[in-house]
């Protein structure tokens, strides 16, 4: 059973898909621990269209192909949360300076998730939930479970 919910912010994807450093390892270190099961990892159906927007240079036709398959393989092991009506409205409602991460912020609370995990701790300094980086996280699952993440070979 997996230790927490987590809620991932875009930029963590990204950088684990783009192999983006120097965040790399520390994202890929986060996909390994939610592909075998240590933790449930989320994102919301609107953060995937931004991930294949993102990987495609904006949509092109010739790189689609390749993050197609790139969200395929992120879905054997990420969940999508499907954000509706009482999330958006509570964004609309929020006074957050940048929508999009009062958005994640509502789909993290809608979801039960344990935290949000993202690169910009900044961004989600209202957040009523625990926010991390990746490194951040681990040490602190580190210390509440007694358990050593470290960089694992596959």
């Amino acid at each position: 059973m997996a230790r927490a919910k987590l809620l991932l912010d875009t930029n963590v994807v990204i950088d684990f898909l783009s192999k983006r450093e120097p965040f790399y390892q520390k994202a890929r270190l986060m996909m390994i621990a939610g592909k075998v099961g240590e933790f449930q990892l989320w994102l919301s159906a609107s953060q995937m269209t931004d991930v294949l927007y993102i990987l495609s240079d904006g949509g092109s036709t010739g790189h689609m192909p390749r993050a197609i398959e790139q969200i395929r393989g992120l879905r054997t092991f990420v969940n999508v949360y499907p954000a509706g009506e009482a999330e958006i409205d509570a964004m609309l409602a929020a006074d957050w300076t940048d929508p999009e991460d009062a958005l994640i912020h509502e789909i993290a609370l809608s979801l039960g998730a344990d935290a949000i995990i993202t690169r910009n701790e900044k961004d989600f300094e209202r957040s009523l939930l625990p926010v991390f980086d990746c490194e951040d996280f681990f040490a602190w699952a580190e210390s509440k479970w007694a358990v050593r993440y470290e960089e694992a070979v596959l």
